[in-house]
């Protein structure tokens, strides 16, 4: 479960707004210090030292006692995740030792990692025993790649150090380096510069980011408040803790569902073309809010369940391609109303020539058209879920989200029938608004299909 460590910054971007995933791909500085003597390259212990901001957002969800820092309960849960990841891909390191770079890596051995907050700055490192032995010509060349495009690495070219007595010639890329021992001749050790040394550790005192002082957004409030509840539900089984969990989750719901998308524009739409109850209003919109919750919650257990890991792009991807099906949706649904408005232009209310059943079937299309796209706060709650086994009062929360949500997408629905009722005293106003309504609901599905990450 420990995995689920990073699928908060995969949202990182999606929290504000419903409709679109941005993939945050925090930057990967690496620095390299090769052991090595006159017979062999002993060893190579390898640093990572990662972006800022992908540090904050750990913090803000590994920080359990709320102190503003990682300590090493907190720090080996991070750890963990890291670990489960990299591990079976050798460590995302490939390594070639001989006459010439092989194309599979040669075998090797991590003895030893550690993971460490310092000052607002995460880093992991690891060291590999080698001891390859040391001949002229020959080529040590070290690579390391994230196949699933999750961490962006950046090699530190002019940190690296390879601590053997003889010449070498060096070639490096961003995310690689090749060492090619030249001669036999001994030379002095090789020192670093005391100019890059200072540089180095004075590196993170001199990097202040203007994002800490910020003050705290909504959103970055309700995260901080629903994990203190969460972590007094699950440690005093606090009912007041509870309520206030409960309170702090359906307002969020609201304020959620009153930003970009969420299906307003689309239910005021689709009930100003409808003629509806507003009972059937009532009880699609909250259907929709449902759907949206629930949305999250399938992704949350695809990911831990079935994939085991939530490090791929599995879940930035879906988001995606369900945005895509979602615009494709809303714009044939949009065609299937205009066309029956058209066909049935001499009847004065044409959703009165449609039976029930096909009535009923084109709600439940516009239910899961609407609300198929999974909410950002849920998935943060199923995260905390499965990291605190907090799942009823998760459950509960999720109750409310929805229900702040349901309210907000009511008003709109409410709105468009109010509209097509007043319509209904004018045959001119009615079938102006009947066919407005679904082009408007096009462009809609037309607007999110463009805004879509993948075209």
């Amino acid at each position: 479960m420990i995995r689920l460590v990073f699928l908060f910054l995969v949202f990182f971007n999606f929290l504000n707004a419903c409709t679109l995933c941005s993939t945050f791909s925090p930057r990967t500085d690496v620095k390299l210090e090769i052991d090595a003597d006159e017979k062999y390259i002993k060893s190579v212990k390898v640093n990572w030292t990662f972006a800022q901001a992908f540090a904050d957002e750990l913090l803000k969800l590994y920080d359990m006692n709320l102190d503003d820092d990682l300590n090493s309960k907190e720090i080996e849960f991070i750890e963990n995740a890291l670990i489960s990841y990299i591990e079976p891909k050798n460590f995302l390191t490939f390594l070639s030792y001989g006459p010439k770079i092989y194309k599979t890596s040669n075998r090797f051995q991590v003895v030893s990692y550690k993971t460490s907050y310092k000052q607002r700055f995460l880093s992991f490192s690891y060291t590999m025993k080698l001891n390859y032995k040391v001949a002229k010509d020959r080529i040590l060349h070290i690579k390391i790649h994230d196949p699933e495009g999750y961490f962006l690495i950046h090699f530190e070219n002019d940190k690296h150090t390879f601590d053997i007595p003889y010449k070498y010639d060096m070639t490096s890329d961003v995310n690689s380096v090749t060492y090619k021992i030249v001669d036999d001749s001994i030379v002095t050790r090789i020192e670093k510069s005391e100019e890059i040394q200072e540089n180095e550790e004075n590196l993170i005192e001199n990097l202040t980011s203007e994002e800490t002082k910020k003050e705290l957004t909504f959103l970055e409030k309700y995260t901080k408040d629903i994990k203190k509840y969460l972590i007094k539900i699950e440690e005093e089984n606090s009912t007041t803790a509870l309520i206030f969990l409960l309170f702090a989750s359906f307002v969020y719901g609201v304020i959620h569902a009153l930003g970009p998308g969420h299906g307003k524009a689309l239910a005021f739409s689709y009930f100003t073309a409808q003629k509806s109850s507003f009972l059937q209003a009532f009880s699609i919109s909250m259907a929709t809010a449902f759907i949206h919750i629930l949305g999250a919650f399938i992704l949350v257990v695809v990911s831990v369940f079935i994939l085991q890991s939530v490090l791929n792009n599995f879940i930035e991807d879906s988001i995606s391609y369900l945005t895509i099906l979602c615009a494709v949706l809303i714009m044939l649904l949009s065609i299937y109303i205009l066309y029956k408005k058209l066909k049935d232009k001499s009847c004065a209310c044409s959703s009165c020539c449609s039976s029930n059943q096909i009535r009923k079937k084109q709600d439940l299309y516009f239910v899961l058209t609407a609300g198929l796209i999974p909410c950002p706060g849920t998935v943060l709650l199923f995260v905390y879920a499965f990291i605190l086994e907090t799942y009823f009062s998760v459950i509960l929360a999720s109750i409310a989200i929805s229900l702040g949500m349901g309210l907000v997408i009511f008003a709109s629905s409410f709105l468009g029938l109010s509209i097509n009722k007043l319509s209904n005293r004018s045959h001119s106003i009615t079938n102006f608004l009947e066919i407005a309504a679904p082009v408007f609901m096009f462009i809609l599905g037309l607007l999110l299909l463009l805004g879509s990450t993948i075209i």
